[in-house]
Formats: structure tokens, sequence, C-alpha cells
């Protein structure tokens, strides 16, 4: 009388749970497309934010453009953003593009087959090496359409309940 109907029962449902629990990680993946390493992030525009004249220490804003191509067959989104910015060669600093604290229905949707655009405002850290070209975008904001802009990061894209990160580097 070991195992009773109740026992069997119990056994079963207690496997079920651990194999559950054991195979989730894969299973979560599987909502991730196979051809996800095609997605594109590439840099459409950097622009000059005008400066705030009530504040007395100006300081040089730019909003960068990101162009997010898609051509798998899943609707992603993408949580994050991490990314430095380089003005000629010489780096502005790190930027973040942040929806983590917004529910995944509200962050902004990769549709398949096109490409959407994020915005980003950045905020350059000054150094001795970038002074002199942060002084000439704030005292001349159409410079910045003349500088050549290069953008390294890492953006975590996101599908059902699955994601994963995906570094990219783009010029422009």
């Amino acid at each position: 009388m070991f195992l009773s109907r109740r026992r069997i029962i119990l056994i079963g449902v207690i496997t079920a749970i651990a194999a559950t629990i054991v195979l989730l990680p894969l299973i979560l993946t599987i909502t991730l497309p196979s051809d996800l390493n095609q997605l594109t992030i590439s840099v459409s525009k950097v622009e000059a934010v005008n400066p705030d004249v009530a504040n007395d220490t100006q300081r040089v804003q730019l909003n960068v453009y990101f162009n997010v191509y898609n051509p798998t067959r899943n609707v992603l989104t993408t949580s994050r953003l991490d990314y430095q910015l380089f003005a000629d060669g010489k780096p502005l600093g790190q930027g973040i593009l942040s929806y983590e604290d917004i529910p995944l229905n509200g962050r902004p949707q990769l549709y398949y087959h096109s490409n959407t655009t994020l915005k980003s405002l950045f905020e350059p850290t000054y150094s001795n090496a970038n002074i002199l070209l942060l002084n000439k975008m704030l005292s001349n904001p159409d410079i910045v359409k003349q500088i050549k802009w290069r953008v390294e990061g890492e953006a975590q894209i996101e599908s059902g309940f699955s994601s994963t990160p995906k570094q990219f580097n783009a010029e422009l």
C-alpha cells in the first residue's frame, strides 16, 4: 500500500513541476527568433538641443536618434540601450536610453520588416580631450551636422518572456 492512488498523483505533480522549473529557460528562449542577429541598430541623426538660457551654466545637450530595423517575423521590443558616443573620434561619454520602468506593452514596438526610430537625450561628459569641440557646439549648434559620429553599445532586445543582448556599432 505504499503506492496508493494519492501518492502516485502527488509524485506525478511534483515531477511535472520539477520538469517545468528545469526546462523553463529553454522554453522561454524559444520565443526569441532564430534570426535575431540580423536585427540592426544604426544612428540616423544627431542634433544639438537649444541651450537653456534661463540657466547660468550652459551645457551641450544632444538628441541621438537610433534607427532599429527588425527583419524577423516577430514583433520585438527593447528595454534598454547603453551606448558610448564619439564625435570625430573623441569620446563624449556614456548614454542610456531606458524603458525598464515601463510595462512591456508600453515600450517601443519593433515591428517585423520595418524601421523604428528611438530618441535619446545625451549629455556629454566634459574632459580635456573634448572641451574645445563641446564649446564649438555650444557657440554654433549647426556644427553638429559637420561632425563624424560613431556609436558603440548594447541593446536589450525582448520577445515575450525572454530577452537577449544585442551589440551594435554604427557611424553617421
